[in-house]
């Protein structure tokens, strides 16, 4: 299984931390935050890498080279000047090669199982993509998923009102899809936030008929997104000995 990393961010909420560096190369525990989940992917069943790349990306591309260190090939894409998940997805539609592809964001770590359940859900159920999912008590900075009695996903609303509660099944960040998704991310349309949606792509999916599965997250799940983040990270890492 190949998989697709979204590298590009440059982290506004991490301060000084990313003047220099990259957000997914934030040290942790002296390793960059996305080795840690590249090889925790590694060990759930993926066998090589497309880093989708934009702020100092050479930075990403120095440390990781041909991904020979690391035990899996390592291929480079850089994210145009239109934002958002569904043109970062989009710009690695010519490195996928037409196969199904994970994608997961740098900085969120979970455990190798979530990779693998994900995988297997993946080719058990034979449908156009899998969503992994948490529960939270309000998904409004995330993206509310809801799912029908058959366990098909039915739609995904991004960062709902908070309050308003849709669904507390959480899009998790970790996402398998068929080649097909490709050609939905071709025909979006920027969002009222002038992004490039991936869940709009997914509920034009939905629309057409294509059935989305989810995959219940187990374990720990965080976002390495805050500086605050960062310690907890070293800690949770240090504690299981990576």
């Amino acid at each position: 299984m190949r998989a697709v990393v979204l590298a590009a961010g440059r982290g506004t909420r991490m301060g000084a931390l990313t003047e220099n560096t990259p957000k997914p190369m934030i040290p942790i525990n002296g390793k960059p935050v996305v080795e840690y989940v590249m090889r925790r992917m590694m060990a759930g069943g993926v066998t090589d890498f497309v880093l989708v790349t934009k702020y100092l990306a050479h930075k990403v591309v120095e440390y990781f080279g041909d991904g020979s260190a690391l035990g899996a090939p390592v291929e480079y894409v850089e994210q145009t000047d239109k934002y958002g998940t569904g043109a970062a997805l989009l710009a690695a539609r010519e490195l996928a090669r037409n196969e199904p592809v994970m994608m997961v964001f740098a900085d969120v770590i979970v455990e190798t199982q979530v990779y693998a359940r994900a995988i297997r859900i993946f080719k058990e159920t034979n449908g156009a993509g899998v969503v992994t999912l948490n529960w939270v008590d309000d998904p409004c900075h995330g993206g509310a998923v809801i799912v029908d009695d058959q366990h098909r996903i039915t739609g995904v609303i991004e960062k709902p009102p908070k309050g308003q509660i849709p669904s507390n099944w959480n899009s998790a960040g970790i996402f398998v899809f068929q080649p097909i998704v490709f050609d939905y991310l071709q025909r979006l349309s920027p969002s009222a936030r002038g992004e490039y949606e991936l869940p709009d792509a997914m509920n034009a999916m939905i629309a057409d008929g294509l059935q989305l599965y989810p995959s219940y997250l187990e374990g720990q799940w965080l976002d390495v997104g805050t500086i605050e983040a960062v310690a907890v990270a070293e800690k949770m890492l240090a504690g299981e000995g990576e």
